[in-house]
């Protein structure tokens, strides 16, 4: 069986096209390639595993396996997608959907043809917009409480968010910090309730409500963070290290104009993941904000091939 590189190289005309190889692209390939429809799989990073990557701890809770992080459960993920001949296309940015023409074009210029298009381009972490958040990164500014624990020893450390994300990193952070600050806009955390009382309940957490972070500031590293309240009182809080959790945003800017969009930015499908374009899909974590769990995303990738496939076959009756 050939690979989705070679059927890339020997024809742009496709049954269906797939942006994204996070856990929804990959399941639908892997369906795709099962159900005999002629397929690609175009990731824009140079690696596949979407949100997958940013999961540094065990994952207990997907059916059948228990895994260490997320790149493991990727392995395979890619370890079975490549016994169908579904392997992602890497470094390969979508930059323009033309549904009435029925074409993708890439970055490069090169344009795609299919019957139908699967979106599962995923969620990207939301961005606070401050002063240093971007120039401080590794050096102070965090990625995960998971990974980077072992640099909040003893130091002071600033997290922003309020949500469990927010939380379960404070827990984390919090066995090898001296103090973790968790800080967050409104008047009480939105976590569930098991990680905000573990939270209130460890001496080394500490809440400040209804405030938002400005600025991070400090020369070669991170040395403080200024903090704005609701009443409009300014002050800086020395830290050495900052995480912000503040929750995610849709990576739906190719389907902006054309499908119909909540909101939020996210998907709106049907019960069988169809866009409200014709002969388009959304799934995985861009169209369900309600249930963004990999189980959810890689049984939508199973809808959307499996729709792809009926329809495909009463046209050809």
């Amino acid at each position: 069986m050939c690979s989705m590189t070679d059927k890339a190289r020997k024809t742009n005309d496709f049954d269906v096209l797939i942006i994204g190889a996070g856990p929804a692209g990959i399941s639908a390939g892997i369906w795709c390639a099962d159900l005999g429809l002629r397929t690609a799989i175009f990731e824009k990073e140079p690696e596949a595993g979407g949100q997958l990557l940013s999961i540094y701890g065990r994952i207990e809770n997907y059916p059948g396996l228990f895994v260490a992080n997320g790149r493991e459960l990727r392995d395979r993920f890619l370890t079975n997608s490549e016994r169908f001949g579904a392997m992602p296309i890497l470094s390969t940015e979508i930059v323009d959907f033309d549904p009435e023409a029925g074409t993708i074009t890439d970055k490069a210029g090169n344009r795609f043809s299919a019957r139908y298009f699967i979106f599962a381009t995923g969620v990207r972490r939301r961005k606070l917009g401050i002063p240093g958040e971007e120039s401080f990164v590794g050096k102070g500014v965090i990625r995960s409480g998971t990974r980077d624990h072992k640099l909040a020893r003893d130091k002071i450390v600033a997290i922003i968010g309020g949500g469990d994300a927010a939380l379960e990193n404070a827990l984390i952070l919090a066995e090898s910090a001296k103090k973790v600050f968790v800080i967050y806009r409104r008047d009480a955390p939105t976590a569930r309730k098991a990680f905000v009382d573990q939270a209130k309940a460890n001496s080394r957490i500490e809440f400040v409500p209804e405030t938002a972070a400005v600025a991070i500031e400090g020369n070669e590293s991170v040395s403080s963070i200024n903090l704005k309240d609701n009443l409009g009182t300014t002050k800086q809080l020395p830290v050495d290290i900052v995480l912000i959790r503040i929750g995610v945003e849709p990576n739906s800017e190719l389907l902006k104009n054309k499908a119909e969009l909540d909101e939020n930015g996210y998907v709106t499908v049907n019960h069988l993941t169809q866009t409200t374009i014709p002969n388009t899909y959304a799934i995985g974590d861009m169209a369900n904000p309600a249930s963004p769990t990999i189980s959810t995303a890689v049984g939508g990738g199973a809808e959307a091939a499996k729709t792809c496939t009926m329809l495909i076959e009463e046209k050809l009756v």
